[in-house]
């Protein structure tokens, strides 16, 4: 049998494998963000010091910004002074600096000397790359600052790298649920798998002990009945109407007794098929009288019976039908209902009644011998009914109504 942890294994492998996945996605898209950061900066950093060399020779003014900016393709471009004004802007501004868009610990940095590189704001979602760089006299004295600012080149490639992770944990998401559906369709054959195999367990251990009662009960049965027919031709006239009563209901519990034996003989082996073509129909119609003889308070009503021609044997289908029929009767159905219908490849035949209907709890081991809701009933006759059915290739199960009642579908291959 196999153990709920067991069952779970490969789930469990197949998460374990997925959360490494996705954090060796995160850590890469980190990875890659860090060296793209690096390069925009080294980038920025090298466009900056050019030009920080051509203005301190032939001066700041918008033009000369505007070449920088197309060069670099970048943002924008001005030049403040030590007061934080701007000298000059490639977009024609002038008057104090806007100290939103302004680093000015950065600034007073690189009025100092120092050049810095780095992500000083964000427009939306891109983050903007900023660089100060000081601009000095052929004395070295530094008398104004270039800020650059990175443009949509430089955040382009982040949105890919997050386009790039959205994309990958997508398709973790969609490999987890395929696993997830593959997990749960596995276990679910392995249950099915697991039952099959249990049934099959207690079918072998009930089919033995069925073939056991059946030897031994088959051999006194004879004895009883053939003393009582002796008794009978013996005494002829002598035995009044009761005692002739008394004997037949002796006979006819011997009968009962020997078709229960025979019952158990058919569970505990495979009696021998022998097929012919059968219309379907005129066999449930032959089963029909046959519980009307039995129940003649039962209405029977034969709807859509046209021909149904199958392949079966016709004594063995007869005694499915006439189960089926009987339990419904038997189970207190005032009506029962056939109707019927071919299809590609067999016949498909309904039963339906009005009684009290199957109980929840023997729904999923109706089939099973032994199994019934009646209690003067033996268990036996579905058991017996859907092995006969099976072994023609068909099938037999209990269908949902959704009202009083009960209904059995039988499937039966076509004839050839």
């Amino acid at each position: 049998m196999v153990t709920a942890p067991r069952a779970l294994a490969p789930l469990a492998a197949g998460l374990l494998g997925l959360a490494g996945a996705l954090a060796a996605t995160l850590f890469l898209h980190r990875a890659a963000l860090d060296s793209l950061d690096r390069v925009q900066e080294e980038r920025l950093r090298g466009a900056g010091e050019t030009a920080a060399q051509l203005l301190a020779h032939v001066g700041p003014d918008a033009a000369s910004l505007r070449r920088v900016m197309a060069a670099n393709r970048l943002e924008g471009a001005y030049v403040l002074s030590p007061a934080l004004t701007l000298l000059a802007d490639a977009a024609g501004g002038s008057g104090p600096a806007d100290l939103l868009r302004v680093d000015e610990g950065r600034a007073r940095r690189a009025l100092g000397g120092e050049r810095s590189v780095a992500f000083g704001y964000a427009v939306g979602d891109a983050p903007v790359a900023t660089g100060y760089f000081p601009l000095t006299r052929p004395d070295g004295a530094t008398w104004a600052v270039l800020v650059l600012e990175a443009g949509a080149s430089y955040a382009a490639g982040r949105t890919s790298i997050h386009r790039a992770l959205l994309a990958s944990v997508g398709l973790s998401a969609l490999v987890a649920l395929v696993l997830a559906a593959a997990a749960q369709r596995w276990a679910r054959a392995e249950a099915r798998q697991r039952r099959e195999a249990e049934r099959a367990s207690r079918g072998d251990a009930v089919a033995r002990m069925a073939a056991m009662v059946a030897h031994e009960i088959r051999n006194p049965l004879g004895v009883i009945r053939g003393a009582v027919e002796l008794v009978r031709a013996r005494s002829g006239a002598q035995l009044g109407p009761r005692d002739q009563a008394a004997l037949d209901d002796v006979l006819g519990e011997v009968e009962r007794l020997r078709g229960l034996t025979e019952d158990f003989l058919d569970l505990a082996r495979e009696p021998a098929i022998e097929t012919a073509p059968v219309d379907l129909a005129e066999l449930a119609a032959e089963a029909g009288r046959g519980l009307q003889a039995s129940h003649p308070a039962v209405a029977l009503r034969l709807d859509e019976l046209g021909p149904l021609p199958v392949e079966v044997d016709r004594r063995r289908m007869a005694q499915v039908l006439l189960n089926l029929l009987l339990n419904s009767a038997q189970a207190g159905a005032r009506t029962i209902r056939l109707r019927g219908a071919r299809e590609a490849g067999g016949a498909r035949l309904v039963l339906e009644d009005d009684g009290p209907g199957i109980a929840p709890a023997l729904e999923a081991r109706l089939f099973e011998p032994f199994v019934t809701g009646r209690a003067e009933g033996t268990g036996l006759g579905l058991a017996i009914s859907r092995r006969i059915v099976e072994r023609h290739g068909g099938s037999l199960r209990l269908l949902p109504t959704g009202r009083p009642g009960a209904a059995f579908e039988l499937r039966l291959p076509a004839a050839e």
